[in-house]
């Protein structure tokens, strides 16, 4: 269980000593029982991964964690109590503003459409319509939150 946590703390990046905690390797040779008796050899050191790459994929993009454990937080009013929503409500519009502008939605356009494409809103625009529209509002920036890094940050805007 310590491994698990560790392991998750390093992908949330929680863990102050994220270098302690290394992925298994197994060979084919290490996963028979026959060499049990032996012992496990170092391993060589793979080097260091190029800078920007850690922990996402070759583009750049990084899924927001936070975003994500705030999504499945809307379930405790739902199961617990709702004097959490006003709470949460708040607490999302003012994630997805912060990662609106880590993401530089809507820089490349200048002509923001509310009821258009979505990749020409503004931080502003994605934080008010969140405190407005709730979870909504936060599913649909979850799941086209790639598409509007594209559109912001590899130049596919054509506005």
């Amino acid at each position: 269980m310590t491994v698990f946590m560790e392991y998750l703390r390093k992908k949330l990046g929680w863990c102050p000593n994220a270098d302690a905690v290394r992925p298994v390797r197994r060979t084919s040779a290490e996963a028979g029982y026959g060499d049990a008796w032996q012992g496990k050899k170092p391993e060589p050191d793979p080097g260091p991964e190029p800078a920007g790459t850690a922990g996402g994929d070759r583009s750049g993009y990084q899924d927001n964690m936070l975003l994500i454990l705030i999504a499945l937080a809307w379930l405790l009013p739902v199961v617990y109590d709702r004097e959490f929503l006003p709470i949460l409500i708040l607490l999302s519009a003012v994630a997805v503003y912060y990662d609106a502008q880590s993401i530089r939605a809507g820089e490349k356009f200048e002509k923001e459409t509310l009821f258009g494409d979505i990749v020409t809103w503004q931080p502003l625009t994605w934080g008010a319509a969140t405190l407005v529209g709730g979870i909504i509002i936060m599913a649909i920036y979850l799941f086209h939150r790639k598409e509007i890094y594209r559109a912001n940050f590899a130049g596919e805007a054509s506005a």
